[in-house]
């Protein structure tokens, strides 16, 4: 009974987590954005650009894995015969977070990579 409930917690954790991450990347992204104005912030800029891909890109991850675990602790709380609502909740959460977090690696990647190469011609 425990082990089956902790699988589904584990699968709404991930969930959170991998919803949480793109929203997180997506403020560091408008926040980096908005901030360049010189060459010397260029360089920070593309540096928080790669770290804001690259969070994105651990969310899809973690995403996946929530999938994976809390399909895994929904089965194993029928075949228990246990409720199983907080790996539905879980498995929702991990689905939304890999959708949000893709879209933010492809769109809002791309999106800011064309603003750092305007900036970059701007300047000169």
């Amino acid at each position: 009974m425990d082990t089956t409930k902790k699988q589904q917690q584990t699968g709404l954790i991930l969930g959170i987590v991998s919803l949480a991450l793109p929203i997180i990347a997506g403020i560091i992204s408008n926040a980096a954005t908005n901030s360049a104005q010189s060459a010397s912030s260029l360089g920070g800029l593309v540096f928080l650009l790669i770290v804001v891909t690259l969070i994105c890109l651990a969310a899809m991850i973690v995403g996946i894995i929530g999938i994976v675990k809390s399909s895994g602790a929904m089965k194993a709380a029928t075949a228990a015969g246990e409720k199983k609502v907080l790996g539905i909740v879980g498995l929702v959460l991990s689905i939304l977070g890999t959708v949000y977090s893709a879209f933010d690696f492809f769109f809002v990647g791309i999106c800011a990579t064309c603003t750092v190469c305007a900036i970059a011609s701007a300047m000169g």
